[in-house]
C-alpha cells in the first residue's frame, strides 16, 4: 500500500489542506511548530485511528479542531448545521476493497478516512441544551460521531483493515515496549520447539524451587501466622506464568546492565530498532517521529543505515531537525513545511548525489531560513556580522539573516538547494584576483534567478576580503595607521610601523594576507576579523559588503 496524498479539514492548525507525497521516503522539515508533527498524527489516526498511542475515540478533543473554524462556529448560532467537521482522508493505491467516492472531493478513488461530525441522533437533545442558554464556549464534542471508514463506506475496524502501518516515536516508547516480543523472536528464532518447550519448563522448575526454599518458606510460616488477615493461607510466591509467556519473566540487557537502566540515548536507539525488526516484515510504512532525539552523531550513522536497510521498499514518513538524517534519506525526498508545503521532488540529481555521500553539509539552514549569506570562511562571517551590528544595532540573525560558512562544492550544492525552493540567496565570493574570469561567469548563471545574486569586489587587486578591506581604509596614512592598529597583533603592528610609505604599508598589510604554504593565513584572517568584530573603534568598508547584506 502507498499513500499518495494526505487531505485535513479543520484538523490542529490547517483548515483546509492537502499533502503530496513521495512513494518511498518523505522527510518532514520545518521550523517549530510548523506542523510536521501534525502531519505524522494525522497520519497515525486515519491509518491506526490511535492519537499519541491511544485509541482516537477517547482521545477525541476540541483542541484537535482548527482554531478558525472554532472561532466561527462561536460567531454563529451553534445550531447543528453550523457545527464544523473533523475530516482526515489518506488517499492511497494498493487496496482496490477500499475504492469509492466517499470521500471530500467526491472523485472515484482507493482511500481511508476519519470523519468526526454531529450526530444527529442528539439533534433533539442539542436543541434542548442550546434553548436552555448553557454557556458553550468550544467545539461540542460529546455530540459529535467519530467514524473510520474506507472510501467505499465500509466501516474499518481495527481486526479487519487491510494495511499496516506502524508509528514510532522515541520520546513516547516506554523501556519495555517491544522487549517481550523481541524475546521471543530470538527465543523462536533460535530453538527448535522441544528445545522452547524445555526452557519454559526448566524456568518453571526453577521458579518452583524459589517458591519451596527454606527462606521463602520462613517468610510464609511468619506472613499472617495469627490468621489475622485471613483463616486462610497467605503466602509469597513467585509467579509460574502460562506455558508460552516465559518472555515476560526475562529482562533485556545491554552489556549485563538492564535496560531501564541505561543512558537515554541508548535507550533511543535500541527501541526504534526494536520497533522496526520486530515488525518490519509485516508492515506496509513505518512513521518516525525525530530518530535523532538524545542520539550522539555516530550513533545516529549507525541508526539511519539501520533504517535505510530495514525499510526495503516500504513507504517511510519521518520528521527530522537534523541535516545528517536529511541528507542520508536524501534531499530530494524532504517535505518542508516553510510557507507552504513544498517538496524538492525536481532537485538536481547531483546535488543529491553530493549530499548522500557527503551528509555533513547543512542544508537544513537553507531549507529553512527566507535570507542566506554564504561566504568562504569564518573571517568573512564576522566581519559581516560587525558591518550589519553598527549598521542596525543588532546581529543579522535577529533579523532572520542567516550567515553559512561554506566551502567547495558547498556552494553550489547551498544554491541549488535554495533555487528550488525560492530562499533568497547572496553569496561573497573571493575573485582570487580575476574578476572577469572568477566571478562574471557564475553572476551569468545565475542571472535567470532572481533569489540568487553573487557579491565580490570587481577590483583584481582586491583578492579577498582583507585587501578590499585594507584598500577601503586606505586613503590616507593615518587613516590605514588607525586600522592596522584594530586589525593586527602587537608583535604584526611593530613590522608595520618599520614601512614608511602610504604605499609600502598597504603593500605590507596585503602581502601579509597573501596565502603561502605554511604562513598560517586562515589564523591571520580569523584574529583579525576578531579584532573588528570586537572593537569599538570605527573602520570603513567596500560598498558591496553592504549590499551582501541588502535583501531590501
Amino acid at each position: 500500500m502507498l499513500i499518495k496524498s494526505l487531505r485535513l479539514t479543520n484538523f490542529k492548525k490547517f483548515s483546509s489542506y492537502e499533502f503530496l507525497f513521495n512513494d518511498d521516503v518523505n522527510v518532514f522539515v520545518g521550523d517549530n511548530n510548523a506542523g510536521k508533527s501534525t502531519i505524522l498524527e494525522a497520519l497515525e489516526i486515519v491509518l491506526n485511528s490511535n492519537h499519541r498511542g491511544r485509541p482516537f475515540n477517547n482521545e477525541f478533543t476540541p483542541d484537535l479542531f482548527n482554531s478558525k473554524s472554532v472561532e466561527l462556529f462561536l460567531a454563529t448560532d451553534m445550531t447543528p448545521e453550523k457545527m464544523p467537521e473533523l475530516v482526515i482522508e489518506a488517499f492511497i493505491e494498493g487496496i482496490p476493497e477500499y475504492k469509492g467516492t466517499n470521500n471530500s472531493l467526491g472523485v472515484d478513488a482507493q482511500g481511508i478516512m476519519v470523519r468526526a461530525y454531529f450526530d444527529p441522533d442528539y439533534d433533539a437533545v442539542y436543541r434542548d441544551y442550546l434553548a436552555s442558554k448553557a454557556r458553550i464556549t468550544s467545539i461540542p464534542i460529546e455530540f459529535y460521531k467519530v467514524e473510520w471508514l474506507d472510501f467505499a463506506g465500509g466501516v474499518i475496524k481495527p481486526m479487519n483493515k487491510q494495511f499496516r502501518a506502524l508509528y514510532i516515536d522515541p520520546t513516547r516508547i516506554h523501556p519495555t515496549v517491544g522487549k517481550n516480543q523481541y524475546i521471543l523472536n530470538v527465543l523462536n528464532t533460535a530453538l527448535e520447539k522441544d528445545q522452547l518447550n524445555k526452557l519454559t519448563l526448566n524456568y518453571r522448575e526453577n521458579l518452583q524451587s524459589f517458591n519451596s526454599s527454606d527462606e521463602v518458606k520462613a517468610i510464609n510460616a511468619d506472613l499472617d501466622a495469627d490468621n489475622k488477615i485471613t483463616e486462610k493461607m497467605l503466602s509469597i510466591a513467585a509467579n509460574t506464568m502460562p506455558a508460552g509467556a516465559i518472555q515476560t519473566g526475562l529482562q533485556l540487557e545491554v552489556d549485563e546492565v538492564p535496560f531501564h537502566l541505561i543512558g537515554k540515548g541508548e535507550q533511543s536507539n535500541v527501541q526504534i530498532k526494536l520497533a522496526i525488526h520486530n515488525k518490519s516484515k509485516d508492515i506496509d510504512l513505518v512513521m518516525m517521529e525525530e530518530p535523532e532525539n538524545h542520539l550522539s552523531h555516530m550513533s545516529l550513522i549507525k541508526l539511519v543505515t539501520y533504517i535505510e536497510e530495514q525499510r526495503a521498499d516500504k513507504q517511510l514518513f519521518i520528521t527530522t531537525h537534523s541535516s545528517y538524517v536529511l541528507n542520508k534519506l536524501s534531499i530530494d525526498k524532504i517535505c518542508l513545511l516553510h510557507n507552504g508545503y513544498q517538496r524538492l521532488d525536481k532537485l538536481a540529481p547531483d546535488v543529491v548525489k553530493t549530499l548522500r555521500r557527503l551528509p555533513g553539509y547543512d542544508t537544513l539552514r537553507v531549507a529553512l531560513s527566507q535570507k542566506v549569506v554564504l561566504v568562504e570562511g569564518p573571517s568573512d562571517e564576522l566581519i559581516l556580522k560587525k558591518i550589519y551590528l553598527n549598521s542596525h544595532g543588532r546581529l543579522p540573525e535577529q533579523d532572520g539573516i542567516d550567515i553559512i560558512v561554506v566551502r567547495g562544492v558547498g556552494f553550489k550544492t547551498f544554491i541549488e538547494i535554495g533555487k528550488e525552493i525560492g530562499t533568497a540567496i547572496h553569496v561573497l565570493r573571493d575573485n582570487d584576483g580575476d574578476y572577469k574570469k572568477n566571478i562574471v561567469p557564475a553572476q551569468k548563471e545565475y542571472a535567470a534567478h532572481i533569489n540568487i545574486k553573487l557579491f565580490s569586489s570587481e577590483e583584481d587587486g582586491e583578492f579577498s576580503l582583507e585587501p578590499a578591506m585594507i584598500a577601503a581604509n586606505a586613503t590616507t596614512e593615518a587613516e590605514l595607521n588607525a586600522f592596522a592598529k584594530i586589525a593586527l597583533s602587537k608583535q604584526t603592528l611593530n613590522k608595520y610601523d618599520l614601512e614608511v610609505s602610504l604605499a609600502d604599508k598597504r603593500a605590507f598589510l596585503v602581502n601579509w594576507f597573501k596565502s603561502e604554504p605554511g604562513n598560517g593565513k586562515g589564523t591571520k584572517k580569523v584574529d583579525t576579523a576578531m579584532r573588528l568584530f570586537d572593537t569599538d573603534e570605527a573602520f570603513k568598508y567596500p560598498d558591496f559588503l553592504k549590499e551582501v547584506l541588502n535583501f531590501a
